[in-house]
C-alpha cells in the first residue's frame, strides 16, 4: 500500500507541476528580454532539481516499483499503464524538452525552439494527466461503496 501512495502522491505532484510548466512558465518565454533569455534558462534548468527532476526521475522509479512488487489491488494492466505513461514521459524528456531547453540556455531565445518546446511538452502533460487518472481511478476503487 505505501508504494501505491507514494505513487498518487508522486503522479499528482508531477501532473500539477508540468500543467503548471505547460500553461503559465513556458508561455512567458517570449517575454524574458532576449538579451538576458540565455541567463534565465540556464538558471531556471539549474533550479529545476529539486521541485520537477527528482520527483519525476520518483514517479518513474514508482511506476516501475508498481509493475516488479504489484500490489494486489493494482491490475498488471494498471502497472504496465502507469510505467508506459512514465516512460512515454521521460522518452518526450530526453528527445525534446531537455535539448531544447539545454540549447537554449546556450544560444539565447528562439522563437522556433520556444513553439516546438510548447508543442512537444503536451505529449509529457497528457502524459501525466493520464497517469493521474489512472492513480485516481485505482484508489476511487478502493474507497468503500
Amino acid at each position: 500500500m505505501t508504494l501505491f501512495i507514494v505513487f498518487l502522491f508522486l503522479a499528482a505532484y508531477n501532473t500539477g507541476c508540468m500543467t503548471a510548466l505547460q500553461l503559465q512558465h513556458y508561455g512567458i518565454y517570449p517575454a524574458v528580454p532576449k538579451e538576458g533569455f540565455a541567463g534565465y534558462l540556464g538558471a531556471n534548468n539549474r533550479a529545476a532539481l529539486v521541485p520537477t527532476i527528482i520527483p519525476a526521475l520518483l514517479v518513474f522509479a514508482a511506476s516501475l516499483g508498481l509493475v516488479i512488487f504489484r500490489p494486489p489491488f493494482v491490475t498488471s494492466l494498471e502497472a504496465d499503464a502507469a510505467f508506459f505513461l512514465n516512460a512515454i514521459a521521460a522518452v518526450s524528456t530526453a528527445m525534446w524538452q531537455r535539448r531544447l531547453q539545454g540549447e537554449m540556455a546556450v544560444t539565447g531565445y528562439s522563437e522556433e525552439k520556444v513553439r516546438q518546446l510548447i508543442r512537444t511538452n503536451w505529449i509529457r502533460t497528457i502524459s501525466y494527466w493520464l497517469l493521474s487518472a489512472l492513480a485516481i481511478s485505482i484508489l476511487v476503487r478502493l474507497l468503500p461503496a
